[in-house]
């Protein structure tokens, strides 16, 4: 409990670090170059989106959740994920393709630019389930697979070949497994490394279209003003779940509160920096190929989603749980439109 309070406190300041940057971010130093403040914009959007991840296993650890708690909390996370892809990543390119397709003068070029944006973003989507898929299976095969209640009924079932695996069989294997995989904690790190590294490009490269879109109008925006709220909502509401529902699995397997809050915490550095490297990239490479990445980034977390968070909370809380608790985490994330 001592290392969960200490934990907090690191929270906390984090917190309150970022609100400073928030409430002072209209009047930084006039000798901070723009690019660096907008860097320093993109660290602090993905540090927002990610400290949720401590706060979520900290909540796992202290209070203990039901299952069905659990459940209902992986499939919102997992709902409010879909809506970020759907609406930050798809959405807007999906209408800029419409927009050349049905563009008042018909021109060849317009054509050619909206099948190479679709093909991109296709083809983006399909080397990024592929990538998250074969870089998985890797890290499972390690240890990783303990990182989530998911990836380790699918590890369970695929090695005692049942068709169903119960709590008691989950609670004892995920002991023994931990024990056979000595380098299981690198191997856990890495796994969830492997699911935030395409969130933090997404973040770096959802600000920089709205940063992008306010400097070509002219204005010069507040860090408040250049928030792809959406995109943060998603992220955020489905990383607390997400770190709630791996924190309990990595606690029973064995795992010391210590190190996983610096498993968390690690994680909440490195996609901060994440962001500030999709925001560099996003900045520097063809727009095709901006496309592509944020397609392979979309892919890989539609993947994810679909491979560890929904099958997990059905394990725990049967399907009915599951529809009703998706539908309410998309519906909350796509709210938060209004603010932009």
């Amino acid at each position: 409990m001592k290392k969960v309070i200490i934990s907090l406190l690191s929270v906390i300041i984090f917190m309150i670090v970022g609100w400073m940057l928030w409430h002072h971010s209209g009047s930084l130093p006039d000798f901070i170059h723009p690019t660096t403040k907008y860097a320093l914009w993109a660290f602090a959007i993905g540090a927002m989106v990610t400290i949720s991840l401590p706060m979520g296993a900290m909540a796992g650890l202290a209070f203990k959740p039901s299952v069905k708690t659990t459940a209902a909390m992986t499939a919102f996370g997992g709902g409010a994920l879909l809506a970020a892809l759907s609406v930050e990543l798809i959405a807007p390119t999906v209408e800029e393709i419409v927009g050349h397709t049905a563009s008042s003068m018909g021109m060849a070029h317009d054509k050619g630019t909206a099948l190479g944006t679709m093909g991109a973003l296709i083809l983006g989507c399909i080397g990024g389930g592929f990538l998250f898929y074969t870089l998985d299976e890797l890290i499972n095969s390690k240890g990783g697979f303990l990182r989530k209640v998911g990836t380790t009924i699918s590890f369970i079932k695929h090695k005692k070949r049942t068709e169903a695996v119960e709590s008691q069989d989950l609670d004892r294997h995920s002991k023994e497994q931990h024990s056979e995989h000595g380098g299981a904690p690198m191997a856990i790190w890495l796994g969830l490394l492997i699911d935030g590294i395409p969130e933090s490009f997404v973040i770096g490269a959802g600000f920089l279209s709205i940063l992008s879109m306010k400097l070509g109008a002219g204005a010069d925006p507040s860090f408040a003003e250049v928030l792809p709220y959406t995109l943060i909502a998603g992220l955020f509401l489905s990383n607390f779940p997400e770190a709630l529902s791996a924190s309990i699995g990595m606690k029973k397997s064995g795992m010391s509160t210590g190190k996983i809050m610096l498993l968390w915490m690690s994680l909440v550095l490195i996609i901060a920096i994440g962001a500030v490297v999709g925001y560099y990239i996003g900045s520097s490479i063809p727009h095709e190929i901006e496309i592509g990445i944020e397609g392979l980034a979309a892919g890989a977390m539609l993947t994810m989603i679909a491979q560890t968070m929904i099958p997990e909370a059905v394990h725990l809380g049967g399907t009915k749980v599951v529809g009703l608790a998706t539908l309410i985490g998309y519906l909350s994330a796509v709210a938060f439109k209004i603010f932009e």
